[in-house]
Protein backbone atom coordinates (compact mmCIF):
# COMPACT_ATOMS: atom_id res chain seq x y z
CA UNK A 1 0.00 0.00 0.00
CA UNK A 2 1.10 3.45 -0.59
CA UNK A 3 0.65 5.80 2.43
CA UNK A 4 0.20 9.41 1.57
CA UNK A 5 0.90 11.49 5.07
CA UNK A 6 0.04 15.10 4.33
CA UNK A 7 0.65 16.27 8.07
CA UNK A 8 2.26 15.58 10.81
CA UNK A 9 -0.67 14.26 13.03
CA UNK A 10 -1.29 11.84 9.77
CA UNK A 11 2.20 10.74 9.67
CA UNK A 12 2.04 9.28 13.58
CA UNK A 13 -1.15 7.39 11.92
CA UNK A 14 0.91 6.22 8.66
CA UNK A 15 3.92 4.97 11.37
CA UNK A 16 0.94 2.37 13.47
CA UNK A 17 -0.38 1.39 9.29
CA UNK A 18 2.14 0.78 7.25
CA UNK A 19 4.12 -2.58 6.83
CA UNK A 20 7.21 -3.53 5.59
CA UNK A 21 5.68 -3.91 2.07
CA UNK A 22 4.33 -0.28 2.08
CA UNK A 23 5.71 3.10 1.29
CA UNK A 24 5.02 6.26 2.73
CA UNK A 25 5.12 9.29 1.04
CA UNK A 26 5.22 12.58 2.25
CA UNK A 27 3.48 15.82 1.00
CA UNK A 28 2.14 19.08 2.06
CA UNK A 29 3.12 20.13 5.60
CA UNK A 30 4.12 16.06 6.51
CA UNK A 31 7.52 17.22 4.45
CA UNK A 32 8.93 18.88 7.84
CA UNK A 33 9.03 15.67 9.09
CA UNK A 34 12.01 14.63 6.83
CA UNK A 35 14.61 17.03 8.60
CA UNK A 36 16.27 15.24 11.01
CA UNK A 37 16.40 17.37 13.42
CA UNK A 38 12.85 17.62 13.76
CA UNK A 39 10.52 16.14 16.39
CA UNK A 40 8.63 13.83 14.22
CA UNK A 41 11.51 12.45 12.10
CA UNK A 42 12.21 9.58 14.81
CA UNK A 43 8.59 8.36 13.56
CA UNK A 44 10.17 7.55 9.87
CA UNK A 45 12.52 5.04 11.77
CA UNK A 46 12.10 1.37 9.66
CA UNK A 47 9.37 2.98 6.98
CA UNK A 48 10.29 3.10 3.70
CA UNK A 49 9.86 6.85 2.99
CA UNK A 50 9.72 9.08 -0.12
CA UNK A 51 9.21 13.01 -0.07
CA UNK A 52 7.90 14.93 -2.23
CA UNK A 53 10.50 17.40 -4.00
CA UNK A 54 7.92 20.25 -4.88
CA UNK A 55 6.71 20.44 -1.62
CA UNK A 56 10.16 20.66 -0.28
CA UNK A 57 11.18 23.43 -2.26
CA UNK A 58 7.66 25.32 -1.86
CA UNK A 59 8.95 25.12 1.70
CA UNK A 60 12.86 26.15 1.27
CA UNK A 61 13.69 22.77 3.07
CA UNK A 62 14.99 20.61 0.46
CA UNK A 63 18.90 21.17 1.40
CA UNK A 64 17.66 20.32 4.81
CA UNK A 65 16.43 16.88 4.33
CA UNK A 66 17.98 13.74 5.38
CA UNK A 67 20.08 11.93 2.79
CA UNK A 68 17.91 8.40 3.80
CA UNK A 69 14.93 9.88 2.58
CA UNK A 70 13.79 9.40 -1.21
CA UNK A 71 13.12 12.60 -2.78
CA UNK A 72 10.58 12.21 -5.78
CA UNK A 73 9.03 14.31 -7.92
CA UNK A 74 5.27 14.11 -9.28
CA UNK A 75 6.90 11.39 -11.79
CA UNK A 76 8.27 9.66 -8.71
CA UNK A 77 4.70 10.30 -7.45
CA UNK A 78 3.18 8.31 -10.01
CA UNK A 79 5.08 5.84 -10.17
CA UNK A 80 4.67 5.01 -6.93
CA UNK A 81 0.87 4.40 -7.27
CA UNK A 82 1.63 2.09 -9.89
CA UNK A 83 4.42 -0.24 -7.91
CA UNK A 84 0.99 -0.18 -5.07
CA UNK A 85 -2.19 -1.58 -5.59
CA UNK A 86 -4.21 0.41 -3.05
CA UNK A 87 -3.26 3.37 -1.63
CA UNK A 88 -4.98 5.99 1.09
CA UNK A 89 -4.14 9.56 1.88
CA UNK A 90 -3.95 10.62 5.91
CA UNK A 91 -4.75 14.35 6.29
Amino acid sequence: MLIIAKSITALVQAQRLASEQDSVLLVESAVYAAISQHQAFSYLKGLNVSVLREDLQARGIEERVSPSLNKVDFGGFVQLTTQHIQSITLD
